[in-house]
């Protein structure tokens, strides 16, 4: 399930679930090898790649894509969902597909990450 700013989207085909740490301006390695510094937040990454799409589903896709931040509702690595205020890597597309006279976006993957 992935709903973004209310709508429903197509369905993924695949998620891949990441966890970034973020870490303070100080942070880095001394000269003796020792690790310092703050860690500051843990942000969601939701790398989403979509079945096949018709030109109307990739135009809804693009159009909540290009929002600077929305309301995401994504389903989690555990089966449950995550509500999330997201911005958007690129949009892209591997390549178009002609069958049974209907054109189709194929791989059309998306990185979504919690702001």
């Amino acid at each position: 399930m992935l709903k973004i700013s209310g709508s429903d989207m197509p369905t993924p085909k695949s998620v891949t679930y990441s966890q970034n740490k973020l870490w303070s301006q100080n942070t880095g390695r001394l000269d003796s090898g020792y690790f310092v510094g703050e860690l500051i937040a843990v942000k969601k990454k939701y790398e989403v790649t979509f079945p096949p799409l018709t030109t109307l589903q990739l135009s809804a896709v693009r159009a909540a894509v290009n929002a600077d931040f929305a309301a995401v509702e994504i389903t989690n690595a555990e089966g449950g969902t995550d509500t999330v205020t997201a911005y958007f890597g690129d949009l892209t597309v591997e390549a178009y597909s002609w069958r049974n006279g209907i054109k189709y976006a194929i791989n059309a993957s998306v990185s979504i990450i919690e702001r």
